[in-house]
């Protein structure tokens, strides 16, 4: 039997920004001095090495574009190499991927419509209609067709109008049975030419550059003006104003898909803070991706003799340097760390209390901190701190300062550990995370258990809550929301996977 009839979310005309945007916790200031940083690093490459980081952050970008709208799947591995090393067939060779070619034209073609926002922003171009069907044009220049439900409800193939308005509606049905309605196509020329004039007026204002980027998405998102290709549009449009103010690629992965889209129900429903929340996390990761990479410089071409004497003449500034950033980025670690320990001992007593309020007073609950660790603890934890860090985006540093607070919670028959870790992020000395895993495991295994793994880890979040040590003190206390609101998170997957066994 068919279902019921979807409610229906009727199309609204695009808005100027308005308060909806506002984040109180200190995120956006954290997020520049994280770039201040980044600044530095990358002001210390040659152009060339420069180019050469930008080209991975927008080979990433073009790959996680077509995922998001299920154009291919591509298994990390092979993500990163070609990432790493450019969309050519001998590079899926050589790392035995198997790529077709309409893919690999697929990713050239949108990498060339990033090289051409690129190009616009170098331009100072003014963003315009034209500019907007030149880049779907650019983007789906690989795509001939799209899927589309006929009039008696078909899914059929329809001939894609690239760089063309769309002529049909093109509403969406959500999974929870309502249906989205963009703007119809004849609004669709007067809505551009609208969010063209709101952007002057945004563009030449004063506000975060991440807030005027998640108010361009989404108010592209809200018209969806071409038949197909928006989502990949308007992720371009994003790294347009990136670009315009300099900071990092933002990059929406594969794995924050679903979290994207709850920010965008959530600005369709007037709420814009959780999409401008979502794109700060993101940039942060971006900035930190690029910090981590090593410089890539190329051998010979300076005489041995003149390379001693610069070294010689370098190390003692550079080590002067080093010493002051690690002093102040272990500073505002400790500080950091102490909020760590105060949170997972709350909890702890929050938990214990409701355990016993239920009568449950044999639930043994239990907090613990190293902050840095004790020397027979210093490895504890090292290959899932790993692992978290790698979901979140960046390489787990061990070197400046390291820490973690735990949570135990022990049943019958389940011990669930819920951990945060802090810990240098990527491979520059001048930033640092916190991230967060589990680890559940059978108090007592029985006879067909003792075969199996002991513990099982639990990725609790792909986030990480990152500062640098060029951060003032004040801006780490004034994101001590941003903080809590992970290990929340954390913590709440962690139970979830526990309530799953009790």
């Amino acid at each position: 039997m068919p279902g019921p009839d979807p409610e229906r979310i009727p199309w609204r005309p695009i808005e100027p920004l308005g308060a909806e945007a506002k984040l109180a916790n200190g995120m956006l200031a954290a997020l520049d001095a994280l770039r201040d940083e980044w600044a530095r690093r990358l002001g210390s490459l040659s152009e060339k090495e420069r180019a050469r980081v930008r080209q991975r952050s927008l080979r990433r970008l073009s790959v996680e574009t077509g995922i998001l709208e299920r154009l291919y799947d591509l298994e990390w591995g092979l993500t990163l190499t070609l990432v790493a090393e450019g969309f050519t067939r001998d590079v899926v060779e050589r790392a035995g991927g198997r790529v077709d070619d309409r893919t690999l034209a697929t990713l050239r073609a949108q990498m060339d419509s990033l090289e051409l926002v690129l190009d616009f922003v170098r331009q100072q171009r003014s963003l315009s209609a034209s500019f907007i069907k030149e880049l779907h044009q650019a983007i789906t220049r690989t795509q001939d067709t799209y899927v589309v439900t006929d009039s008696l409800g078909r899914v059929v193939e329809a001939v894609l109008p690239r760089g063309q308005w769309k002529s049909q509606p093109n509403h969406v049905l959500r999974q929870d049975n309502t249906l989205l309605e963009y703007a119809p196509p004849e609004q669709v020329a007067s809505e551009i030419d609208r969010l063209v004039a709101l952007w002057s007026d945004l563009e030449a204002g004063e506000g975060h550059p991440i807030v005027k980027a998640a108010w361009l998405h989404h108010r592209f998102v809200q018209i969806h003006p071409f038949a197909d290709g928006n989502g990949r549009v308007a992720r371009a449009l994003t790294l347009l104003v990136i670009e315009k103010y300099h900071y990092a690629p933002l990059v929406v992965d594969r794995w924050h898909r679903d979290a994207y889209l709850r920010c965008l129900k959530a600005a369709n429903d007037g709420n814009l803070a959780d999409l401008v929340r979502l794109f700060a996390k993101l940039e942060g990761g971006a900035l930190t991706g690029e910090l981590e990479r090593p410089p890539e410089i190329d051998r010979g071409g300076v005489a041995v003799r003149v390379a001693h004497t610069l070294a010689a003449q370098l190390v003692e500034a550079r080590r002067s340097s080093q010493i002051e950033l690690q002093q102040r980025l272990v500073a505002r670690a400790l500080a950091v760390g102490g909020r760590l320990r105060a949170w997972f001992d709350g909890k702890r007593e929050e938990l214990s209390g409701v355990f016993a309020g239920q009568g449950l007073t044999d639930v043994a609950v239990f907090s613990d901190s190293e902050m840095p660790p004790t020397p027979l603890k210093t490895h504890w934890f090292r290959w899932q701190v790993t692992e978290s860090a790698h979901a979140a985006g960046h390489y787990a540093d061990f070197s400046v300062f390291t820490g973690w607070a735990s949570l135990r919670i022990r049943l019958d028959s389940w011990l669930l550990r819920y951990v945060a870790s802090l810990h240098g992020a990527g491979r520059d000395p001048g930033v640092m995370a916190v991230t967060t895993f589990a680890e559940i495991e059978p108090v007592v295994p029985t006879p067909e258990d003792e075969a199996a793994p002991r513990r099982q880890y639990v990725q609790t979040t792909a986030d990480a809550f990152r500062f640098v040590h060029a951060e003032s003190a004040e801006h780490i206390h004034d994101r001590a929301q941003e903080l809590e609101d992970l290990l929340d998170e954390g913590l709440a997957v962690a139970l979830l996977e526990l309530r799953k066994r009790a």
